[in-house]
This record gives C-alpha cells, structure tokens and sequence, in this order.
C-alpha cells in the first residue's frame, strides 16, 4: 500500500518551535538550579546510581551516602530523616532510569556525578518539551478542521510556568506524559484513519513505554484498547454489523494491546505487590512518611478547593510565586466564557459580529460520529486520572503541577477554541474572512502565552550554583539566559511569518477510514460530504 508523502504542514512546525522553546527553558532552569534542589531529585537520581550498580531498589533502599564518588547526595541527606534517606520513589518502573544509565556511566567516567545531574535534567526536560508538541498533536485530533487550535493549545503548555520549571528538574514526568500522549494520539488517529497493523504495532510499541515510565502509563494503554474497538466499530455501518461480524477481532486486537504492556513490565507491578501491597505502594509510602488522611476520593472530587489547587498548580509549582496561580483562574474563566459563546454561535440562528457561526470545511457523518468519540474518550481518560490523584490526596498525598499535566491536552483544546470565539470581540483594522481571522487571533494567543510563560519563568528564583561546577558559573547562567531569549525571539518571528493566509494549512479534505485488519467494506463518508454544510 503505497503511502504519497507530503511536507511538513505549517501548523507542525509551528508546534515543534514551541516544543524546541520550552526545552530551552527548562535547561535554563537545568543548568542553573542547585544540584537536588527540587523534592524527589535525589530519589530518582539515586534509582539510577542504584541500577548501575547492578542493583534494582525497593523503597527503602539506601540513598548511595559516598561524599568521593557522589558528592551532591551525599550533601542532600545531611539532616534527613530515616524516611527521606531512602529511594522512596523505587515504586516507580526503570524505564526512565534504564534511559539514564549512560549518563551515570559517563559521569563516573569523567569523575564528575555533576554531569549525570545535569544529564538526568536536561533528559526530562527533553520529555517535556516532546510533552508539549503531543498536546498540539493530540488538539489537532480533537479539532481538526482549525488548523491553528494545534499552535495556541501548544502554546498554553508552554505558557504553564511550572511545565518548563519542573522540566529543568530529574524526574520520570517529562517522558512519562509524553508517552502517555503520543499513546492516545496513536489510538485517536486510528478512529480517524482506521486500524492498519503499522499503526497497532506502533501504538502497541509506545503503550509498552507509557506503562514503562509511570503506573498512569497503563491507563493510557487501556484507552488505546478502548481506542481500537471504537475504530472498528465506526468502520461498520451499523452497531448490529459491528456486534456480529467485528466485534471479536476488536476484541482481540484491543487485548492485545493490553496485554504487551502486561508482557514487558507486568513483572515489576507483581512485585511491588508482594512488596508493598498493591501496584503502587501508594499505601505503604504513606506509612512511610506518616500521612494522615485527607477526607475520601469523594469529598475531594466535590471540593471546588481541590480543582482550584490542581490546576493553579500548573502555574505556580514549587519555588514559583502564588500569584501566578491567579493565572489559572483568567484562563479556566475565559475558556469558559469562550466555549459556552461557542455553542450558542453553532447551535443558535445565524447571527452577526463575534456570534457569527464560522464556515468550516464540510464534515461528512462519520467524522462527525469520529469527533464525538475522540472527545468522549479523552474526557473519560482525564476523568479517571481525576480520580486516581483525588484519591492520592484524600490519603495524605501533596499536589504538585505533575498531576495536573495530563488534563493539558483537554484544557488546551478547550481554551483554543474559546480563544478563537472571543478574538471576535477584538475589532479588526480590515476585513477578513475566516481563516485569516483565526490566523491572527491565533498569533496574537500563542504569542500572549509565549510572554506569560517567560514571565513566570524569570520570577522564579535565579541560581548560579548548578549541578555542575564552574568557575565561571555566572557566565554559563547569563549564556543561557541569553540563549533562551534569542530562541524566544527567534520563535515568535518564525510564528508571524508562517502563521499566514498564504501559507497557513488549509482544512483537511474529507478522508474515509481504512482498516486492513478488518474485512474491506465500502464507506459513504464522500457522499455525506457533499450534502453537509458549514457549521
């Protein structure tokens, strides 16, 4: 089956430049930021020593205590408690640490465990900025007849300053939500496209990672199941077709996919059970560090003071100021002005000025039933991590902007096109018809997001103390600081020059799904393209 290549849309690269920005500034925070500085840093920097050693470590293995071979950690338990002298964050699976075992071998040797630090560091502050091209990836899967929701949704992420300030510190998250993403943007693009074994083989691949890096990691593999059996069923053209020739084989397949996750690391997960309990250890950590309970999953879920700690973390983690949280509360109300303007611009008559419906490429039924399903599963992913971290917290867990990441592609969608709706409100020096007019509003959010993120970013507190030592550690800060301007100045002129009419991607054209695995069976999607109207 032959596959016709086509260039790079403008819309990609536009995401793959924040993406880039966002790296940039969380190695600003990498280089700068004192060794360990940031909770868990000396627990999973440790994991990693451990696993060089030979050595796969519980919860309440040691933290290597060498001041020779590894300074830095050795500085970091002066004072500790028995609890926090332990690598406590062992009940997380060794893909991550597996991935820093060079960089371990490299620092012993050059003999400077600095560089693994900074190694460890700048590694997930790669798997954040992959993290933040996958939200514009998957928005594209939740619209994508606005070619620019992708940019302004990446652009958001990158505008949370604590996404780019715990990218710049070692833990498992940066990849973790990346694999996480890329796995449910691999499911959506089957219910899009249909369910080709290229494409279940390279889901399959990176569901086995996401399970690998992070225990949520496994509830994106069961959305991906949950992905496949929805892309068969709406590849027939009925449900009583689906149940009585396809229903099977989507199951098959859709267990198969569950079940390699199951294949490659289950192993771990059984043993933190003999070890601890349960999957997670979750239970026996908090014993560990002696939390108290914090009321039920339940009353957490009904507590608006959760959601408002949840996602105002997004912007004020760590050592960022908490008046940043305030931005979360803009955003959320805005997104919600805007979408709720939205519904009544496409559900009421036609009207005028900033409630006036926006043309669209023509949507054929089945893309319309695609649609439906891919907002209805993303929504049902976010809802169960929802529950999953208020249960963590009703047992004595702390929030931290982390677990709040895995709402971004929702909220940045949803903010996307609130944004597009309540751009209208601003008057225009011309006319201009739709797409121009998304172009602009668009370059103009994105750009807005670029300046809040480097805002948040230089409120933080500046270092000149990083993991790695320097005798001119001041220069390498000014340099990266330097840097980083020059790369946001940089990407916000490519943003201005590629985000045009003339160049900008246009919609894409209806495509009926194939599905190779399935029987072949002709699809009615063209002719329903050609009687369906603009919205």
């Amino acid at each position: 089956m032959s596959v016709a290549r086509v260039s790079t849309s403008q819309s990609t690269i536009c995401v793959l430049l924040l993406g880039v920005l966002g790296f940039m500034m969380s190695a600003q925070v990498a280089i700068a930021m004192p060794a360990l500085f940031k909770a868990d840093e000396r627990a999973h920097a440790a994991y990693a020593v451990a696993l060089s050693q030979g050595t796969l470590p519980t919860i309440d293995t040691d933290i290597p205590d060498d001041p020779v071979r590894y300074p830095q950690l050795a500085d970091s338990l002066f004072g500790a408690d028995e609890a926090h002298r332990d690598i406590w964050v062992a009940n997380h699976p060794p893909l991550f640490y597996v991935m820093s075992l060079p960089l371990v071998w490299l620092g012993d040797a050059v003999g400077s465990p600095g560089v693994t630090l900074l190694g460890m560091r700048l590694l997930n502050a790669l798997g954040f900025a992959l993290t933040t091209i996958m939200v514009g990836f998957v928005a594209r899967e939740l619209v994508p007849r606005r070619p620019v929701v992708p940019v302004i949704a990446s652009a958001m992420a990158l505008g949370c300053g604590a996404m780019t300030f715990v990218g710049g510190g070692i833990y498992n998250d940066g990849w973790s939500s990346a694999a996480a993403f890329l796995t449910l943007y691999l499911g959506f693009r089957m219910v899009r496209r249909g369910v080709t074994r290229e494409r279940l083989v390279a889901a399959t691949a990176v569901g086995v990672a996401a399970a690998g890096f992070r225990s949520t990691g496994l509830v994106a593999v069961l959305f991906l199941g949950a992905c496949v059996l929805m892309a068969m069923w709406l590849r027939e053209p009925s449900l009583r077709t689906f149940l009585r020739t396809t229903l099977w084989r989507a199951v098959g397949l859709a267990a198969c996919v569950g079940l390699a996750p199951v294949v490659v690391f289950g192993w771990f997960y059984l043993r933190n059970i003999r070890l601890y309990g349960n999957p997670t250890a979750s239970g026996f950590l908090f014993e560990k560090f002696g939390r108290e309970p914090d009321g039920t999953t339940f009353s957490q879920l009904v507590d608006p003071g959760f959601y408002g700690h949840l996602l105002s973390s997004l912007w004020a983690d760590g050592n960022i100021s908490n008046a940043w949280g305030q931005v979360a509360a803009v955003v959320l109300t805005l997104t919600a002005i805007g979408l709720v303007m939205e519904v009544v611009a496409r559900s009421g008559p036609p009207g005028a000025g900033f409630l006036q419906r926006t043309r669209l490429a023509p949507q054929a039924t089945a893309e319309h039933r695609q649609d439906r399903v891919i907002w209805t599963l993303l929504g049902c992913y976010c809802l169960l991590i929802l529950v999953n971290v208020a249960g963590f917290v009703a047992g004595g867990g702390w929030i931290h902007a982390r677990y709040a990441v895995p709402f971004l592609p929702f909220l940045a969608a949803g903010a996307a096109l609130a944004a597009l709706r309540l751009g209208r409100l601003v008057p225009q020096r011309a006319p201009a018809d739709d797409e121009t007019r998304d172009l602009r509003i668009g370059l103009g959010v994105s750009l807005a997001f670029m300046v809040v993120g480097l805002m948040c970013h230089l409120d933080t507190e500046q270092h000149v103390d990083g993991p790695v030592s320097s005798t001119f550690a001041l220069a390498a800060l000014v340099a990266a600081d330097l840097v980083m301007f020059a790369v946001a100045a940089y990407v916000a002129t490519q943003l201005r020059r590629r985000m045009q009419p003339s160049e900008f991607d246009t919609a894409p054209a209806p495509v009926a799904p194939v599905t190779d695995i399935a029987r072949d069976r002709p699809q009615d999607s063209t002719a329903d393209a050609r009687t369906s109207r603009p919205t």
